[in-house]
């Protein structure tokens, strides 16, 4: 069941049984409104309709006058054959076996006549009739065009036709007709089974052509929607070159427009916001360079300077001097190696964002002799640019520490819970007031701005000689994949580091 209902939850699927619902119904209602205005019309007017047999069967009665002369057997035998067929011949008006038939002459002599309750042959025909009837007589025998031919009802329910028999010439004779007057319940029975046959064909009709015109007009829409959501899977992956090319002049033509100018003002947002990153991380680095290595560098230059004039005075205090200097060359290398480390997290790509972590802070601890304690829940996939986040935001956090905190021990924990990734790096070291820090500086900015890319956020908390916790925190922006944890969930960073060591 579920295969056969899965098509309609689809727009074109929804779309081709809204239209074949409206279809249906429309004709449906147009069927109703023809068939009952139809039967509205037909009994006030039954006289009307009536009068189409005398029309009918006038013709045919001119054949059995020769030169105005009747023939009265072949007229008989015309109006015993009519007298059988005459109700198989009215349709959904269903009337019944005529009350009378007759063939008069313009003299009002009866010629012939069946039907059940039939007039003696020669007897006088208007001597028989109402006084109304006499003057419908009179019309009917002067009607040398034919064209007065009609029904008129009766006291007893009945409906009298009179009806000239004419060659357009002379009229021959006169055709009568009574018949018993069709029961208005019958005749809408009647009406209501016809339409009731008609619903069901109609019904099949209509279906089978708003089905079809609902599955081209649903298809054409569908595939220009589909067009626009594969463009817009592109866009979200970061791919702005696509573009969606529908050259209609509708509400959905004029939004696709709108879709690829606001795609090419996100790649060109984009393309900004990376040089002004660019820019930022360059600006970083020089900042870094000129507090950290130019200093130590410079530092290093003026020992070895004064160690030249020391050489001829006193070696040892020239040797102490150099062995400072080599201090401070040391200390300049370390800077340049985590530098350089940060424009080029390699590790990141070849381990993964685990073991990235786990390396990190084994060489941090061996660069600062600082104790690291790393903890990794069980981790599931994260997306590429989430991981470099991440790593920069521990690279960052590590950096603060080793030159502001004075700690002794840091602790890094990295969880997945749902679709949050939580990173958290603490240590114990000097911490600082929150309210009072007014420049939180290019670290705490930059991890900030990370997160923010990624619609997370970083939290800071400290309080003074207590240390600081910094919290990161994003979603992981990718498909859940399940991904075994690593032996050891809890390791003791500072063990390892002395094993590598």
């Amino acid at each position: 069941m579920p295969t056969l209902v899965s098509p309609f939850k689809r727009l074109q699927g929804k779309l081709t049984i809204f239209y074949m619902i409206n279809a249906v119904l429309a004709f449906l209602v147009v069927e109703i409104i023809l068939v009952g205005g139809a039967l509205l019309i037909s009994v006030p007017n039954l006289p009307f309709f009536a009068s189409g047999v005398l029309t009918q069967e006038v013709p045919q009665a001119t054949t059995y006058f020769v030169h105005g002369s009747p023939d009265r057997e072949a007229l008989a035998r015309w109006l015993t054959i009519l007298d059988k067929e005459f109700p198989s011949k009215q349709g959904p008006f269903s009337f019944a076996r005529p009350l009378l038939l007759a063939v008069v002459d313009i003299q009002g002599h009866v010629l012939a006549s069946s039907g059940r309750y039939p007039l003696v042959v020669g007897t006088q025909f208007p001597d028989q009739l109402s006084s109304r009837d006499r003057a419908n007589w009179r019309i009917a025998r002067a009607d040398v065009r034919g064209a007065e031919n009609k029904f008129t009802p009766e006291g007893d329910g009945s409906l009298l036709g009179m009806a000239a028999i004419t060659d357009q010439h002379h009229v021959d004779g006169v055709l009568v007709v009574k018949v018993v007057a069709p029961d208005n319940w019958q005749l809408a029975l009647n009406f209501l089974q016809f339409l009731a046959f008609s619903v069901v064909i109609i019904t099949l009709y209509a279906a089978v052509a708003g089905g079809i015109s609902g599955y081209v007009t649903a298809r054409g829409l569908t595939r220009r929607l589909q067009g626009l959501v594969r463009a817009a899977e592109r866009w979200s992956c970061g791919d702005f070159s696509s573009s969606v090319h529908d050259s209609s002049e509708d509400e959905l033509g004029q939004a696709t427009q709108q879709f690829n100018y606001m795609a090419d003002q996100l790649k060109q947002l984009l393309q900004v916001r990376q040089e002004v990153a660019t820019l930022e991380e360059r600006n970083r680095l020089a900042r870094d360079l000129h507090d950290s290595v130019k200093q130590q560098v410079f530092a290093a230059a003026m020992q070895i300077g004064a160690t030249r004039f020391l050489l001829r005075q006193d070696i040892d205090t020239a040797e102490k001097r150099l062995l400072e200097a080599e201090k401070l060359v040391r200390q300049a290398q370390q800077e340049l190696t985590s530098l350089i480390r940060e424009l080029r997290p390699a590790a990141l790509e070849e381990k993964g964002l685990v073991a990235a972590i786990r390396e990190l802070t084994m060489q941090w601890t061996q660069q600062t002799s600082i104790v690291a304690n790393v903890r990794i829940g069980e981790m599931q996939i994260l997306a590429l640019t989430v991981e470099e986040a991440l790593f920069r935001v521990t690279q960052e956090a590590l950096a603060n520490v080793a030159r502001h905190s004075h700690a002794t021990l840091v602790q890094v924990s990295l969880e997945v819970e749902d679709e949050l990734v939580t990173l958290t790096v603490r240590d114990n070291g000097q911490g600082f007031a929150v309210g009072e820090e007014h420049h939180p500086g290019i670290g705490l900015s930059s991890m900030q701005e990370r997160m923010r890319h990624l619609g997370g956020d970083v939290q800071v908390e400290s309080v003074s000689a207590k240390g600081v916790c910094i919290v990161a925190r994003c979603k992981r922006l990718l498909q859940d994949a399940h991904i075994e944890p690593a032996e050891d969930s809890a390791e003791h960073a500072s063990g390892g580091i002395a094993k590598g060591g």
